[in-house]
Formats: C-alpha cells, sequence, structure tokens
C-alpha cells in the first residue's frame, strides 16, 4: 500500500437553531427518584416540564409527592447568561461554560432548595446522547439520582437561544457574555484572525481573542498508510466532525462515518485516530474538522 500524503484543514461548521419547545424531555426517558420522595417527572405535563439549555436551565419538574420543583426563577438571569443564585430574583440551575456540567440551585415549595454541584453530586447532560447522570440534592429529602439501572432521565436537545430580533444566529445570553449587549454583527471579526463571530460561537472560541480559534495542530500518518492521527484545537462545550476526501478537484468532503460524532477531550485539544479502510486505498487523503453545537 502506498504511502498517503494528508493536508491539514479546518471548517467551521453550523447546526440549524433549535426552537424553544414546552419541554426538551424526552416522553420515554423523564424520570429522577429520590428515595425519601419517589419518582420524579421532568417531562411533566408536557407544557411546563424542563428545558436544559446551553446556558442555564428553566421549567418545572413534576413529582407527585411535593409538587412542583422549578429550575429557575421564571426569568433570565441578571447578566444574561447565568445565575448567580445570590438573590430572589436571580436564581437556577446553570450549564456550567456549556459543557453539560450543572451547578445552581432550583426550588420547590415544599421542599426548599435543590442543590446541584460539580463536588460531589456531580449532574451533568451527556453532550452527545443527551443523558443525564449524577444528583442533586435537597437538605430536606436527601439525594436525587438523575439516572439509575431501572430508568434514565434523557433531554432531546439542548435549547441554545433565545436568540435577538436581528436573524443572526447567535443566542443572547452568548453574546451578553462577550458583548454585554445584542444585536451583535455575525459577520464581523474584531481580532482580524480571518474567522467571524459566528464562526467563534459555532465553534466554541473566544471572539475577542485573535489566537483562539478552531484549527488543525498535528496530523501524522504510517509510512504504509495504514492510519491516520490528527489533533486540533477543542472546546469541552462542542462536538466535531472529521471530514475528508481524497482530493481537492472533484468529489464532494464526506463525513467520516466510522468516527461519528468525536467528543472533545478535556484538555484544550482532541486527539483521534482514522484507521483503515477510511485511510488506504487513496495516494492522497485529505482531512478537516467541523465544529458542531451539540444538540442531541
Amino acid at each position: 500500500m502506498k504511502a498517503i500524503t494528508l493536508t491539514m484543514m479546518v471548517l467551521l461548521g453550523w447546526v440549524a437553531s433549535p426552537v424553544l419547545a414546552a419541554t426538551t424531555i424526552d416522553t420515554n426517558n423523564a424520570y429522577a427518584y429520590g428515595a425519601n420522595i419517589g419518582w420524579c417527572n421532568a417531562y411533566a405535563d408536557g407544557t411546563n416540564g424542563a428545558v436544559i439549555g446551553q446556558f442555564y436551565c428553566t421549567g418545572y419538574i413534576w413529582s407527585a409527592n411535593v409538587g412542583w420543583i422549578a429550575l429557575s426563577d421564571g426569568s433570565a438571569p441578571t447578566n444574561g447568561w447565568f445565575y448567580y443564585n445570590d438573590s430572589a430574583t436571580d436564581w437556577g440551575v446553570n450549564d456550567v461554560n456549556g459543557t453539560g456540567q450543572l451547578a445552581g440551585m432550583a426550588y420547590g415549595a415544599n421542599i426548599g432548595w435543590i442543590t446541584f454541584e460539580q463536588s460531589f453530586g456531580k449532574p451533568t447532560v451527556n453532550l452527545v446522547n443527551g443523558q443525564l447522570s449524577g444528583y442533586a440534592y435537597s437538605a430536606n429529602c436527601g439525594w436525587i439520582s438523575l439516572s439509575s439501572t431501572v430508568a434514565v432521565l434523557q433531554t432531546d436537545s439542548i435549547f441554545s437561544g433565545p436568540f435577538d430580533a436581528s436573524g443572526s444566529g447567535l443566542p443572547i445570553p452568548w453574546e451578553m457574555e462577550y458583548f454585554g449587549t445584542t444585536n451583535i454583527n455575525p459577520n464581523a471579526d474584531p481580532t482580524g484572525n480571518g474567522f467571524t463571530i459566528l464562526q467563534d460561537y459555532v465553534a466554541g472560541t473566544d471572539p475577542l481573542i485573535a489566537s483562539d480559534f478552531l484549527h488543525i495542530t498535528a496530523i501524522n500518518a504510517t509510512n504504509t498508510g495504514n492510519t491516520a492521527t490528527l489533533t486540533w484545537t477543542s472546546h469541552p462545550s462542542r462536538l466535531y466532525y472529521v471530514e475528508e476526501r481524497t482530493n481537492l478537484v472533484t468529489g464532494a468532503w464526506a463525513t467520516n462515518t466510522t468516527l461519528g460524532i468525536v467528543a472533545p477531550s478535556p484538555s484544550p485539544a482532541t486527539t483521534t485516530t482514522i484507521g483503515a479502510p477510511d485511510v488506504g486505498g487513496a495516494t492522497s487523503r485529505f482531512y478537516r474538522v467541523q465544529a458542531i453545537v451539540p444538540n442531541p
């Protein structure tokens, strides 16, 4: 087999903005469980159920034994992108940096505050399949398990909005976090690094830091062309596809279906190996990496 020539490329991908539903929770996988309060239904009545967000959560969980449990105070965070949990008008459960790690406070009128934290309970949303794991804690009711061997709590989507009225495709919380205002021009490039603000959002990179952009940092192949290894800058709040083609003149980019969705490594870079038969059979092969906003 001939050795193959590899070219490093990068493409910032885009996924359609999800529409806010009454609840994002899967109807068949909607239950959490607490030994002292029994089953808790995050789908609720389908209208008032939990909404798992890229920035923060909203909506309600229903327990037949303790009633409604609110995941937020019902309004957007004071700063626009996360709840401080320091006042009666600014509390709720946050998605920490969009990574699926949940932290903050929920509230039930009949049981008081419920804590989501990353030291002990570590409640987490799997960004690939939407399944929740870990525990939330109530001083009055003890631990509440978000998944068990009996039932799985799962979200069908992760709400990325709300979006501003300009049609920019940029979520208001993300605009507020980085710019302190809304209606930002998605095509602007304030750092001059060649990547637009919209591309920075999709990639999970900082639009105000020129050195922060999605790119392949290393590419290697065995002499026989049996495997290729790619390393690229990554963010824990994003997922990735590796795309390939055998030349840049004819044909089209195709997603490597063997790899499928690639979850990021905990470190600022992700490395993956592409093996035969995806690598072999061509004297040249080109690769690029596509970032996507998680939306299970």
